[in-house]
């Protein structure tokens, strides 16, 4: 009863977006964990509200105690290891969630293409953009649906659109951006990713880094360097090109993304987003 009343709880939390009460609650489900199918749940959980590091700790935990749990099952280590894949990558260890998804066979064409895909994903973040390709393009041939074929923005495209959406902002919001450097990138570095514990996602579309116009008249003191904080726009082509569904997409998603992280710079909510005109 105690289960079922937490897992409720965590749905009501999931619904709500409380980030916070879904990770006590995991915690609470985690010390009482007894079954594999309760590790399981915990661990595909906190891949779900974005906690990589913490799914992967439950799972190096439940490895420990490998088949002596009580309801291990071979399906539900099949399971496991294709969480531990995506925990791992998400982590910035695609080299060990590469070899780990080789070692895992496909059951069907959907999978197959699947696999596929989160291996070109892999190749792509260990710097081999054509094997990646040769990948993603192997999963389009076994399922087109599932995974259709990746539209592309060259570099100097990507730049032409970005230097389009900014003329195209208020003059207010030009001036404050001017010191703002927007840098286009393929692909988020695996550092910062390894070093936010994967809350940077490898799969982000861009990152806004530094200190807000809100608070630019303060100190902009880092209190963990002491540094300075400069302001940064990062677009990632790579990760925009995978999440749009044909060229037009890819084009708005870009103007999307790149306005998304202007707000973070401007300090913006939604109400005044749609104001500016930045919706």
């Amino acid at each position: 009863m105690e289960s079922d009343s937490l897992n409720n709880e965590l749905n009501q939390a999931l619904e709500n977006f409380d980030a916070d009460r879904c990770v006590q609650i995991l915690q609470q489900q985690s010390k009482n964990a007894v079954y594999m199918e309760d590790f399981l749940h915990v661990i595909v959980t906190y891949l779900e509200i974005g906690l990589p590091r913490e799914s992967l700790d439950k799972i190096y935990e439940l490895e420990d105690l490998g088949n002596s749990v009580p309801g291990y099952e071979r399906d539900l280590d099949r399971v496991l290891q294709h969480n531990k894949t995506m925990a791992l990558y998400l982590t910035g260890d695609p080299q060990g969630a590469l070899r780990l998804m080789r070692s895992l066979k496909p059951i069907d064409a959907a999978s197959s293409s699947d696999r596929e895909f989160f291996i070109g994903l892999c190749h792509d973040h260990l710097g081999d953009p054509e094997t990646a390709n040769e990948h993603f393009a192997r999963a389009t041939e076994l399922d087109p649906e599932g995974n259709p074929p990746i539209p592309d923005i060259s570099i100097d495209e990507a730049h032409d659109l970005i230097a389009k959406v900014l003329s195209e902002l208020p003059e207010k919001i030009r001036k404050e951006l001017e010191e703002v450097p927007i840098i286009l990138e393929d692909l988020p570095d695996l550092s910062l990713i390894q070093e936010s514990s994967g809350q940077i996602s490898p799969n982000t579309l861009g990152l806004y880094s530094g200190s807000t116009i809100a608070n630019k008249h303060d100190s902009s003191f880092s209190p963990h360097e002491g540094m300075p904080t400069a302001a940064v726009i990062r677009i990632y082509r790579r990760n925009l090109e995978r999440m749009s569904q044909n060229e037009d997409d890819l084009v708005e998603q870009v103007k999307i993304t790149l306005l998304h992280e202007i707000g973070h710079h401007l300090g913006l909510d939604e109400d005044d987003v749609d104001r500016l005109g930045l919706a």
